[in-house]
């Protein structure tokens, strides 16, 4: 009996496209993340790879619990493998902090005895504006107690994430938090949009559209005017571009082509430009 191999089809590929942004506002490379007695390994990784996300390349580890290197970089992944490799191992608190020239300390719970007065959205531009000329540290307590007292009283400030009562955040998910808003505060990012269908466009969208109410018998006979102006503030207040017009207008042509209806339009509309049977909709141009 012969055995039949079957090749597995290769993956589909395309050109994937990366929110990107360059932090302008701030000196990512002066922060630093400090673990206190982290008690997961998993939890060292997933930092490894925040700090790479966001533009720090700057981990310390202060008396890890277990430096157990498989859960380590399987949360790492490869974004954070450099970040891992260059990770600082301290005995002490005070000697992860002895050349940063700013510690803020992060906490979960409020008291007198903590002092803390900001939280991180607020503080975030500040420390922004200190990283050009001074080096930061974010300090995190470990999983089960977070930072003590003791450990607080050596941060310059203290900041908290705001979360509801019973809310607990994860180690790695706090400094992604952190990060993260440090980040958003550093970079001003304004995702790239494609313009708007021309005012042209619009118009031979609006006829067909038109038309097509009309072949279908769905335009009211008392005042169509002011029933066509709430069809087009619908579609304007969209601000659709070129592409979705002729998406909408290849439904309109393939719905009169399956009604067997003829599309017809003025002379000035049929000179206007169609590209509704493009690759951007399913639409082609079919004889009834």
């Amino acid at each position: 009996m012969s055995l039949v191999r079957f090749r597995a089809p290769a993956p589909f590929s395309f050109m994937q496209v990366y929110p990107i942004a360059t932090p302008k506002k701030a000196n990512l490379k002066n922060f630093s993340v400090i673990l206190v007695n982290p008690l997961y390994p998993e939890n060292i990784g997933a930092s490894a790879r925040a700090c790479a996300n966001f533009g720090v390349d700057d981990l310390r580890v202060v008396n890890p619990a277990s430096l157990e290197e498989l859960p380590m970089t399987a949360m790492a992944t490869k974004q954070g493998e450099k970040v891992l490799r260059k990770m600082k191992i301290f005995s002490s608190l005070e000697q992860a902090l002895a050349d940063l020239n700013f510690v803020v300390g992060t906490t979960g719970r409020l008291g007198k005895k903590r002092l803390v007065f900001h939280t991180l959205r607020e503080f975030a531009p500040y420390l922004c504006e200190l990283s050009f000329k001074n080096k930061i540290g974010l300090v995190f307590g470990n999983e089960r107690v977070g930072l003590s007292n003791e450990e607080l009283m050596l941060c310059h400030e203290v900041i908290t994430i705001p979360t509801t009562e019973k809310a607990s955040l994860n180690l790695a998910q706090a400094v992604i938090v952190v990060l993260y808003e440090v980040f958003q505060t550093a970079c001003e990012f304004h995702p790239e949009r494609p313009p708007l269908a021309t005012h042209e466009e619009l118009e031979l969208l609006f006829s067909m559209i038109e038309i097509t109410l009309r072949e279908i018998d769905y335009m009211p006979h008392d005042n169509p005017t002011l029933w066509l102006t709430n069809i087009r503030r619908f579609i304007t207040r969209r601000e659709p571009t070129s592409r979705e017009v002729k998406i909408m207008m290849g439904f309109c042509r393939q719905l009169l082509w399956k009604l067997g209806k003829e599309l017809k339009l003025s002379s000035q509309d049929e000179q206007a430009p169609q590209g509704d049977s493009s690759e951007g909709t399913c639409q082609k141009d079919k004889a009834p």
